[in-house]
């Protein structure tokens, strides 16, 4: 299948220093700050992987926490395997890493992406990173933010746009850490042509709402990235990162 990608992270204005990292399908991007959104076109016939992590702060070595967990995923195969197990190998890579360097003990992050497939999609998070998809016109979060805002939300005490600005949207309820994680969500769904899912961080959409999510993922690709990178960083009050794929093809050429 064919795919075009969109990807940046960038510390933002208040942060001194990025602890988000990005897993584009073989490639971890990491400890860097990007001026501008980057883009690539790929092919691939089994399983991509694509998936933003967030190092959670006010806890050591956010940033290695990231990294570790992407390069986990990236180097471990997913044929459909149970995720729980799957992500527990991640919790098993950040407790190894602490047993040699003791002053990451307790490190912690949040992650969200997509397994591809030109068969399926599997999106999956754990924290309060967030896969969006954007097709025939119709935007919807795929992902569920562990945190006691979030619960609010779905019992309708709030709305989306609401749930940015309460007090409890930064309370996590699960993380992957080196005690393991709480909780897990996955959705699963047939992958179709046009698809454009939209793979973030918090730091992302607590600045966006999603109206002009949607709005710019209409654009064209470049446009769309420009555009959200843009209005993200008008804010700025967490490290920004995201990444967009949409499917071009689900045949090869």
């Amino acid at each position: 299948m064919k795919v075009e990608v969109l990807y940046t992270t960038n510390t933002g204005r208040l942060r001194v220093s990025n602890e988000d990292a990005l897993l584009i399908s073989d490639r971890v991007v990491a400890g860097v700050s990007l001026t501008d959104p980057q883009s690539l076109s790929l092919e691939f016939q089994d399983t991509a992987k694509f998936f933003v992590a967030d190092g959670l702060g006010g806890l050591p070595c956010g940033d290695v926490a990231s990294r570790l967990t992407l390069e986990y995923i990236r180097d471990s195969g997913y044929e459909g395997n149970n995720l729980h197990e799957f992500f527990s190998g991640a919790v098993s890579r950040l407790k190894e890493f602490s047993e040699k360097e003791s002053r990451c003990w307790n490190m912690a992050t949040a992650v969200a992406g997509i397994f591809m497939s030109p068969q399926k999609t599997v999106a999956v998070n754990i924290g309060d990173c967030r896969v969006y998809l954007l097709r025939n016109g119709s935007f919807e979060l795929l992902t569920r933010d562990h945190t006691e805002a979030f619960e609010l939300y779905e019992r309708g005490k709030m709305t989306l746009l609401e749930l940015r600005e309460h007090p409890l949207r930064n309370f996590m309820t699960s993380a992957i850490s080196t005690d393991g994680f709480q909780e897990l969500y996955s959705y699963e769904l047939e992958t179709r042509e046009g698809d454009t899912f939209l793979i973030c961080s918090d730091g992302f959409w607590d600045e966006i709402p999603e109206n002009t999510m949607l709005e710019s993922l209409q654009l064209p690709l470049s446009e769309a990235g420009n555009c959200l990178f843009t209005r993200a960083l008008r804010g700025g009050r967490d490290n920004v990162s995201f990444i967009i794929v949409r499917v071009l093809s689900l045949q090869q050429s």
